[in-house]
């Protein structure tokens, strides 16, 4: 009776290709792999086997060798020039040179030779895709981080927003504004989310800024705006050590800056400023000449949009702007304040 291993939950998840051309071999093979294996897809040579690999994703190959119409050595370097990490176990009544000599330019995880022993393949699987089992651990751990991250951005965002009530619901408008943003421009997904965390807390240094200037009804005089300009490098002091998987600080710091140095606080210029705070500062402008003010009813969308239309390619990033006045232009109720 073959041990349950600490890993059979997992490995009962995984999808299985299994490729033989003996038909009474294939057929008993298949019932052993069939009951522990949740997907199990079987082929009676390569050129079939590589169809359904084609078609469906699986993470392990199981495959003869010598078989007729394409062998299974052909074929597993067909599949590792396609998907190199996915593990692939030969099986062969051949214990010669040449075929293990082929098996290790292609890149073969396993070589077992016939008569099969189920447990020593069964053990060859969980070798073979421990790494699997690692990458879906990492991926969970991660995804885990990544949504505290959340619920912690979420309550700060929320707090800010509370001390000024004429832009409650900003920074969430600006996080979901640059969140589409970054998905129309074929941003990766894992940058599409640092983008909407870091829009979500651009403001969070305005914790810092005295009640009485967020919502003074009148224009600022410059020594007030200076008080309130602080508000991006108070939002890094803020965060101080908080480890982020994405650049938040740098988003944070520069949401404020053009392209064309007229910004603030450093004066940066062009891709000096990191795509982030490129995409943070047009939704960012957008969001706030569409809302009221305590100095002033919102000048509205369309406003908005003139205004990023004209400074295209000087204050703001052409690609980025780009992308936004298409969704807008689609649906501006969408993404702002009505």
């Amino acid at each position: 009776m073959l041990k349950t291993d600490p890993d059979s939950e997992f490995l009962r998840t995984l999808s299985v290709l299994y490729v033989e051309d003996e038909d009474e071999v294939r057929e008993l093979l298949t019932r052993f792999l069939v009951r522990r294996f949740d997907k199990v897809d079987v082929a009676a040579n390569g050129r079939e086997g590589l169809e359904l690999f084609r078609a469906g994703h699986h993470d392990i190959v199981i495959t003869d060798v010598r078989m007729p119409v394409m062998d299974g050595l052909a074929m597993a370097a067909e599949i590792k020039s396609m998907e190199k990490e996915t593990p692939v176990i030969v099986i062969t009544a051949y214990n010669e040179h040449e075929y293990f000599m082929r098996a290790i330019e292609i890149g073969i995880d396993r070589y077992i030779t016939k008569p099969i022993d189920p447990g020593q393949l069964l053990s060859a699987i969980q070798r073979s895709t421990r790494i699997h089992l690692q990458q879906r651990e990492i991926a969970e751990a991660r995804e885990a981080t990544a949504n505290a991250l959340t619920q912690v951005v979420a309550v700060l965002a929320r707090a800010i927003e509370c001390r000024d009530p004429y832009t409650d619901g900003h920074q969430k408008r600006v996080s979901a504004l640059a969140e589409a943003v970054a998905e129309a421009m074929g941003l990766p997904p894992e940058q599409v989310v640092g983008i909407r965390v870091g829009a979500a807390i651009h403001d969070i240094g305005k914790i810092r800024v005295p009640t009485e200037f967020l919502s003074m009804p009148r224009r600022l005089s410059d020594e007030e705006f200076t008080l309130i300009k602080s508000h991006v490098e108070a939002g890094i002091e803020i965060l101080g050590d908080v480890s982020f998987p994405w650049p938040i600080g740098e988003m944070i710091l520069q949401h404020h800056e053009r392209l064309d140095g007229s910004g603030y606080p450093r004066g940066l210029k062009g891709d000096e400023i990191c795509l982030g705070a490129r995409i943070i500062a047009v939704a960012d402008v957008v969001e706030a000449m569409s809302s009221d003010r305590p100095y002033r009813p919102a000048i509205g969308p369309q406003a908005a949009m003139d205004e990023i239309r004209t400074h295209r390619g000087s204050r703001y990033d052409a690609a980025v702007v780009d992308a936004c006045l298409q969704l807008l232009e689609q649906d501006p109720l969408r993404y702002l304040a009505h």
